[in-house]
């Protein structure tokens, strides 16, 4: 039986050496990763034969309602407009402790949920459709730049 909800996770990044928790997403996507086929077929073979490439990251988006006083989400479309490349911590919704920074060691994951971690970067993005009986969206693409790491929480036997 699944164990891990999608309730209560958080989404984290380091800037300027600094936890950054974004308050209220909506949804993440990561996109799924592609590999490219190297061809390594001999003109005598009768099939095609291929080795596994270089990994070429998926795309993917992070999701908001806009709430205008909500500071995580001005700071979203901060990053977004700038297009810095950052890396990114998306933690399970086990429990609410958050990842510590040190500027020495980096970045410390608390074992008591599980993480998703990559580097990327977002685009800038122009709200969604404004239509009737509903608030203000925005949905940042996001373009990662390298593979999703998952460090497993520690279980008690």
């Amino acid at each position: 039986m699944a164990n891990v909800k999608t309730q209560g996770t958080q989404v984290f990044t380091v800037i300027d050496g600094q936890v950054v928790r974004f308050v209220c997403m909506k949804k993440i996507a990561f996109g799924q990763d592609s590999f490219s086929k190297l061809d390594v077929t001999c003109l005598e073979a009768d099939t095609k034969e291929y080795e596994r490439g270089m990994r070429d990251p998926g795309e993917g988006s992070f999701g908001i309602d806009y709430n205008d006083t909500n500071t995580s989400h001005d700071k979203l479309a901060e990053i977004a407009e700038s297009g810095e490349k950052l890396d990114w911590y998306v933690g399970s919704g086990n429990s609410k402790t958050a990842p510590t920074y040190d500027a020495t060691t980096g970045i410390d994951l608390p074992d008591d949920r599980t993480w998703l971690s990559f580097k990327g970067y977002l685009n800038d993005a122009a709200p969604n459709d404004i239509e009737v009986d509903a608030v203000w969206g925005y949905e940042y693409n996001l373009v990662r730049t390298s593979k999703v790491t998952r460090t497993k929480r520690t279980v008690a036997p």
